[in-house]
């Protein structure tokens, strides 16, 4: 509700709390005290009440409070500061203004007005037959203004058009209290809610107008009376009888030049001259964590329900712990008024956490109402009664079948399940049409076409008279029917997506219909063909939303109803959808090999080289995370085979990542880079990853390959600069394992270079996204990495706890990537401990494991980590630290891993100085610094560079 304009006549004194604010004299007390304000202040009060319940864009509150001055944010945070302490704002649970994030400040708290003047002169006075106000309106001031607007600038017809409960009268009585002033008191409201007739409606307004009902032509008398004079007729609930009311409005409006009409209707009046105003649900919070009472009484649906609780309860505060049910209440209730408030009275009543259980059957639970209200106003379900009994047969049998869907349907969809022998697709098409005027369906402008949906109560509602029809399996059974086949014709087209939309967005309207349908396909009603039919259609839906865990248990079951003459294609999508979900949820174990290679046989089998191509990827990326490194370049050079024949570039674009890729694990860091080169080159970089498509992402996976081998090879600055790439062109792919891979396999380089502050904050996204998802893999490689970093810090024990716990399930989830870095951590930490033996029979474990299974690109890493342990603790094996640190190089050097033969080198010169070998060590460290391009700034290049200037000057102090 907002209040009247500052200056107003009729807004003298406004309360709130236990406060009253006198406009005139511009004051505010509490308990008779007056409670000092600034000036400023005061105009920043006033601002908020004038629009309570909405939000306030700072932009404004600071015009209010300076309209002269040029001032920064900070001054109007100051002073509202100084507002909030005035008023106690936060305390004993009273809250009266909120913050909202991005967009201003809202008045919360409820604004009561105590006092008002009419104009008790006017020869008009007392003429209004207007109802009382239907107590504070919330969150519908907006709305009233700009009727209000509407009527002063001479628009003298103007529909409020919405479903029921939507609080339609509340807003028209709202306006015509608030226009009692400037129609000198000749405003009338007529209820055709109780008319069944053309005569009756007339008889209903001219009654309302106090005119005496034995006249013998009602219609020339109401307009005698109402051609001379002007007035505001209210026409309230004009659906049922939508034709005579549109005729009589017609009529007014033609003959009586000075009046004016406002009607509220769920169907149009269709007349010339017409302002449709759609008034749409109350703003209810979003579906996030974590909302405080204060952010989501900031929206009106749950102030409108706190009132509600309070009326009936008696003073209720909401609290952070009710304040996410409250908001779960208000969406499931589509914003409607009215069912938010039949739903607060159950709460006065069960408490809010009952009424949230309670909420698995609206029309049950929103039975009671108000006694006071009128009887169609009375329950949710008197409401839609009120609007089913006025539909066509054909309606009425489009409404209940369209019921089955729980998300957006498009009008093609709408006809594919309610067409039936006697109902053809004109009369469906004419159907819908007529119930979106109606109100009883939502029409939903989309990007390539329209859609529709029913809102969840009036969802419910029909769902009842689908069961009541005996129709319910026969429609479920055409539903999934129809997503199964829609699924499949479009999936190309399911991600081109809205400019500005992501996935998640783009996918979230379908989920709860394809859900719906997997329950329907294997349930007992359903049969073996339509559960697998809907089994390999639903997985690009359920893994573009990373729901890898439902995925996997809905491909389980689908394996096992598979029969042989099942379409290739859709046996194929199944066990390749298995194989991606298994392998983030569960680890890299056989079946995920061999449910990529069954798929794999069938795309070879169908000769379909996309499908070949995806399920390749897929492979590939289960041998990258294995280390099977002679594996992965045998599946890469058949992807090259494949792309080579399909000619298409981004398929040879991904050939180019898998063959950089295998390159990269068999440690050749001068022929890896090429191929990844031209991969990104090749690949476009606007693609959005979806794990639908390819089973990896090229780009990242290009780009955190080409990460670690500059970084092998020497180039710290260009793998710095292609780690920076990665994550933000992960970050862009919006799919979390897209995120997860190129966090997990950029972060070692930041602790290679000591950039701990990159390392933690890459390691917390980590953490978040892989816990978010449920990628039991990912959230093993975390715990590791958060080891390193607490090792790093200092905090040793704790460290070396996280690394074996990550280690031990590392193993079993078969996830090898950084497991080398985590031995060598935890190898090192156990040798400064002087548990040597420990560290060198786990060090020896694993370079025995990479040399048995041919993995030549972390031995350098571990011979020096075992040249490091050994020369941890009292007894020193400086000699076999000698040889590790030497094989190191050696092999580094083979690799042409120059970063790797620089650390083994610098570790080697430090034993060469202790011993007196200056020369050598000069010599040795100056060789491969040398060698270097770039990366000067990173603590081993400045390591050498101290060391060669160090060994310089002694060598020349020993000459």
């Amino acid at each position: 509700m907002s209040v009247p304009p500052i200056g107003s006549s009729s807004a003298i004194r406004l309360r709130f709390g236990p406060f009253e604010l006198s406009v005139a004299e511009r004051s505010l007390s509490k308990a008779s005290q007056v409670i000092p304000l600034g000036g400023r202040v005061y105009d920043i009060l006033i601002a908020l009440l004038e629009n309570a319940g909405e939000v306030v864009p700072k932009s404004e509150l600071i015009a209010k409070a300076w309209p002269d001055v040029t001032v920064e944010e900070g001054s109007l945070r100051v002073h509202l500061s100084a507002l909030r302490k005035a008023l106690g704002d936060g305390q004993f649970g009273n809250k009266y203004i909120a913050n909202i994030q991005g967009r201003g400040y809202s008045f919360i708290a409820p604004v009561t007005r105590l006092s008002a003047v009419r104009d008790s002169g006017s020869a008009s006075s007392g003429l209004s037959n207007l109802p009382p106000a239907l107590g504070r309106m919330v969150g519908r001031s907006k709305v009233v203004l700009e009727i209000q607007h509407l009527l002063q600038t001479e628009q003298r017809l103007i529909t409020i058009l919405g479903a029921g409960g939507m609080g339609k009268t509340t807003v028209a009585l709202s306006v015509g209290h608030g226009a009692l002033a400037d129609f000198s008191g000749a405003v009338f409201f007529v209820d055709l809610s109780t008319a069944t007739d053309n005569e009756q409606v007339i008889g209903a307004v001219a009654a309302a107008l106090g005119l005496a009902p034995h006249l013998v032509d009602p219609r020339e008398a109401l307009l005698n009376f109402l051609r001379t004079r002007r007035a505001l007729v209210i026409l309230d609930s004009c659906e049922h009888l939508i034709e005579s009311a549109a005729e009589i409005a017609d009529h007014i409006f033609r003959n009586a030049p000075d009046i004016y009409i406002l009607a509220t209707s769920r169907e149009i009046l269709r007349v010339a001259g017409e302002h449709v105003l759609r008034l749409c649900p109350l703003d209810c919070p979003p579906e996030q964590p974590r909302l405080t009472a204060s952010e989501v009484l900031a929206y009106p649906a749950v102030r409108l329900f706190a009132e509600r609780v309070s009326a009936r309860r008696g003073n209720f505060s909401l609290s952070d712990d009710e304040a996410p049910m409250v908001a779960e209440i208000c969406r499931k209730l589509d914003g409607i008024a009215l069912a938010i408030e039949l739903a607060a009275g159950r709460a006065a009543v069960f408490g809010v956490r009952n009424t949230v259980a309670r909420l698995g059957s609206h029309l049950d639970l929103l039975k009671f109402g108000r006694r006071t209200a009128n009887p169609r106003h009375q329950t949710l379900k008197a409401t839609l009664d009120w609007s089913h009994d006025h539909l066509s047969e054909v309606e009425c049998v489009v409404l209940r079948r369209v019921a089955i869907f729980v998300g957006h349907f498009s009008l093609e969809a709408a006809c594919a399940v309610a067409e039936q022998d006697g109902i053809d697709r004109s009369e469906i098409e004419g159907a819908v049409e007529n119930l979106v005027n109606k109100s009883l369906i939502v029409a939903w402008p989309s990007y390539r076409r329209m859609l529709y949906r029913l809102l969840d109560t009036t969802r419910s509602y029909a769902l009842e008279k689908l069961a009541a029809s005996g129709e319910h399996q026969s429609m479920a059974a055409r539903h999934a029917s129809h997503l199964s086949r829609s699924l499949h014709d479009n999936r190309e087209n399911l991600f081109d997506l809205e400019p500005g939309r992501t996935l998640a967005d783009a996918t979230q309207h379908n989920l709860g219909d394809i859900r719906a349908a997997l329950e329907w396909s294997f349930g007992p009603d359903g049969n073996d063909r339509a559960a697998t039919q809907m089994a390999a259609a639903a997985p690009q839906l359920l893994l573009a939303k990373s729901l890898f865990m439902e995925c996997r248990d809905w491909m389980e079951k689908a394996i096992d109803r598979i029969a042989a003459e099942d379409d290739p294609r859709d046996q194929m999508e199944i066990h390749a959808s298995l194989a991606l979900s298994l392998m983030f949820t569960a680890g890299n174990s056989e079946r995920v090999r061999d449910a990529f290679n069954t798929a794999l046989t069938l795309a070879e089998r169908c000769e379909d080289a996309y499908q070949q191509l995806r399920l390749l990827s897929g492979l590939s990326m289960y041998l990258h995370r294995t280390i099977d490194a002679a594996a992965s370049l045998e599946v890469a050079l058949r992807a090259e085979s494949v792309a080579n024949k399909t000619g298409n570039p981004e398929d040879a674009a991904l050939a180019d990542s898998m063959l950089g890729a295998a390159y990269y694990m068999l440690a050749d860091h001068l022929r890896a880079p090429k191929y990844l080169e031209r991969a990104l080159h090749g690949a476009p970089a606007s693609r959005r990853f979806n794990a639908t498509q390819y089973l990896f992402d090229l780009r990242t996976t290009s780009l955190f390959n080409l990460t670690r081998s500059h970084w092998f090879a020497g180039n710290l600055d260009k793998a710095v600069g292609y780690s920076g790439r990665t994550i933000a062109e992960a970050e862009k792919s919006d799919h979390p394992i897209a995120l997860c891979r190129a966090l997990i396999l950029t972060m070692p380089l930041y602790f290679w270079i000591d950039d701990l502050g990159q390392a933690e904050r890459n390691l917390s996204a980590l953490e978040l996204t892989a816990e978010k998802y449920s990628l039991e893999p990912f959230r093993a490689v975390a715990v590791g990495l958060r080891g390193r970093y607490l090792v790093r810090v200092g905090q040793t024990e704790d460290g070396m706890c996280h690394l074996r716990d990550s280690l031990k399930k590392l193993r079993i989830l078969r996830y090898e990537m950084l497991v080398t870095d985590f031995v060598s951590e935890l190898a090192v930490s156990l040798a400064k401990q002087n548990q040597r033996a420990e560290a060198l029979a786990l060090i020896d474990g694993s370079i025995a494991t990479q040399l048995g299974s041919r993995r030549p690109l972390h031995l350098p890493a571990l011979f020096l980590a075992k040249g490091v342990a050994l020369m941890c603790g009292e007894s020193q094996q400086r000699d076999l630290a000698v040889e590790c640190f030497e094989a190191a190089m050696t092999l580094a050097a083979q690799q042409s891993a120059l970063s790797f033969e620089l650390r083994a080198g610098l570790a080697l010169a430090r034993i060469w100085i202790d011993r007196g070998q200056i020369r050598g060590a000069h010599e040795l460290i100056g060789a491969i610094y040398g060698r270097f391009t770039e990366g000067f700034e990173t603590p081993d290049l400045v390591l050498a560079s101290q060391i060669l200037e160090q060994t310089s000057v002694r060598a020349r102090q020993a000459g």
